[in-house]
């Protein structure tokens, strides 16, 4: 379980939620949870979702998520 995974957990989201909140694809997610890269925007994104979660600000880089420049 990397960083990503294990904040998504914790903020009490599933894969489907957060899909839907953040407005990006199941298998973008899957790809942050395997360590595969995505582009910055969607991590972007999949943060602002977990950030109102915890009510503080989560970057993708605190969460090591692998990005395409």
């Amino acid at each position: 379980m990397n960083k990503f995974e294990e904040a998504r957990i914790n903020a009490g989201i599933t894969v489907t939620e957060l899909s839907r909140e953040a407005k990006i694809s199941r298998s973008t997610i899957d790809k942050m949870e395997k360590d595969e890269p995505v582009k910055a925007e969607l991590a972007v994104r999949a943060c602002k979702v977990l950030s109102q979660r915890f009510d503080h600000e989560v970057t993708y880089q605190s969460l090591d998520i692998k990005v395409i420049s």
